[in-house]
């Protein structure tokens, strides 16, 4: 336990350090592109698995998984993941693994388990900077993503949570990891009060200075992004967009979505900010620029229902909930876990 204890501690080092350290795969013979299977729990779970096309056995890559959002699949997620496979130009490996039932309700701590198994196929099989894996995701993906974040924060360097909530549970919660917040104002499905209270618990463990965090009004064209003082290596920012429940909110006149350079500059220079690694500028800045209102066909966008009932797709319960308890005509409140329940 103790030899454990160091090693876990010598790799936060180096992350902090931007220092490489390279998985057991290295130097293998590795791993392919493809859906992969494996038997967790005694429940057979999928994942797709895409290495760069370039890849070289002897150098370590970054490792990102990108969790589905309800209803959605991992081949949803798998073409760009978020976006970011684009962006990292094949200097990434990437996972996008299959919710049970399309989601992520986490009972008993099984997709923690689920992740932990991938994570050991993975870096066995492929060569992995064991300093560089993060994880991101959409609504009930983003609220998986905090739940990494709660109970691997040694594992992972940073998250990225779009749109999310405590969906997934809290494991642990103590040990403080980069974060990622982007969260529209006008959210119906999972109120922006939400992604602040997520916000709020890593602001504490990352030792941030109190700030103040504006927002934009709801559809008022416009996202705002607060980058708060924390301690070296673990940077929060904030994003919070005038738009509702999507995964990909944009700017006024682009058509594409801000969250993914957000996301990926995050990821890339954000997380050594005040420790002297790579990209280090040891700033902080808050920032607006403009957006659009945003029709996108994935992940889907929600109307506000008619009645005092939640809309489709809505969260209906969960311990903590003050919402409505009730659905729009045509969906009923389902369970999902103690945390979340939803309008399907």
């Amino acid at each position: 336990m103790k030899a454990l204890f160091s090693s876990i501690l010598l790799l936060a080092a180096a992350a902090l350090q931007g220092v490489v350290a390279k998985s057991a795969g290295c130097g293998k013979s590795p791993l392919t592109s493809g859906t992969k299977s494996m038997t967790v729990n005694g429940k057979n779970r999928q994942y797709i698995l895409r290495v760069p096309s370039n890849y070289d056995s002897n150098k370590a890559y970054k490792l990102i998984f990108g969790y589905h959002w309800m209803g959605g699949t991992m081949n949803n997620v798998a073409p760009d993941y978020y976006g970011l496979r684009p962006l990292a130009q094949e200097s990434a490996i990437f996972v996008a693994p299959q919710g049970i039932d399309n989601g992520w309700a986490n009972n008993g701590g099984e997709d923690i388990t689920f992740t932990d198994r991938m994570l050991e196929t993975i870096q066995n099989g492929l060569c992995v900077d064991e300093t560089q894996i993060f994880a991101t995701g959409f609504s009930y993906g983003g609220g998986m993503s905090y739940s990494i974040a709660c109970s691997r924060a040694n594992v992972f360097r940073a998250v990225a949570v779009i749109a999310g909530a405590q969906l997934s549970g809290c494991s642990g919660g103590n040990t403080p990891i980069a974060y990622l917040g982007i969260h529209g104002v006008a959210d119906n499905v999972l109120n922006i009060s939400m992604g602040r209270s997520l916000r709020d618990k890593f602001l504490s463990l990352n030792g941030c200075a109190a700030k103040n965090a504006p927002e934009p009004s709801s559809n008022s064209g416009t996202h705002i992004k607060t980058e708060y003082s924390c301690n070296p290596g673990y940077p929060v920012w904030w994003i919070a967009h005038s738009g509702g429940h999507t995964g990909d909110p944009r700017d006024s006149g682009s058509s594409t979505s801000f969250a993914p350079g957000e996301t990926w500059s995050f990821f890339t220079e954000a997380i050594y900010s005040g420790t002297g690694g790579p990209g280090s500028t040891g700033t902080t800045m808050t920032t607006m620029t403009t957006m659009a209102t945003v029709t996108t066909s994935k992940p889907a966008t929600t109307t506000q229902p008619t009645s005092g009932c939640a809309s489709k797709w809505g969260q209906c319960g969960g311990q903590g909930w003050t919402g409505p308890t009730c659905c729009e005509s045509g969906s009923t409140c389902t369970y999902s876990n103690p945390w979340y329940s939803q309008c399907l």
